[in-house]
């Protein structure tokens, strides 16, 4: 199967959920309950997002990490979907970082 194939097929929701629940991480599974509950979503809807933010959002870096993980996976699949699974729950843990970051201006342009 292609990377391509991959990520189409874990950016249904059905199929994300099937294969979170191959992955046998109880623990990914209760944070990617956690997620999906503040986002208001299903699982299988919060990791197909994940997928999906994957694509259109990662870095070189994070591809070069992908292949690397692809390549030594028992089921490339699965183990893509771990992956940008993880990734897209850090990207959720990490503060946004505002335009006026460290300003006293309260956000109305007239940074100090």
């Amino acid at each position: 199967m292609q990377l391509g194939e991959i990520i189409g097929s874990f950016s249904e929701e059905a199929r994300a959920s099937e294969a979170l629940l191959a992955c046998n991480d109880i623990v990914l599974l209760a944070r990617v309950g956690e997620a999906a509950f503040r986002h208001e979503e299903t699982v299988g809807e919060y990791a197909a997002g994940a997928v999906r933010r994957f694509a259109n959002l990662a870095v070189s870096e994070d591809w070069l990490a992908l292949m690397n993980v692809i390549e030594r996976a028992d089921d490339p699949g699965i183990g893509c979907l771990n992956y940008m699974v993880h990734w897209s729950l850090k990207q959720d843990e990490t503060p946004a970082v505002t335009a006026h970051a460290g300003c006293t201006c309260g956000d109305s342009g007239g940074c100090s």
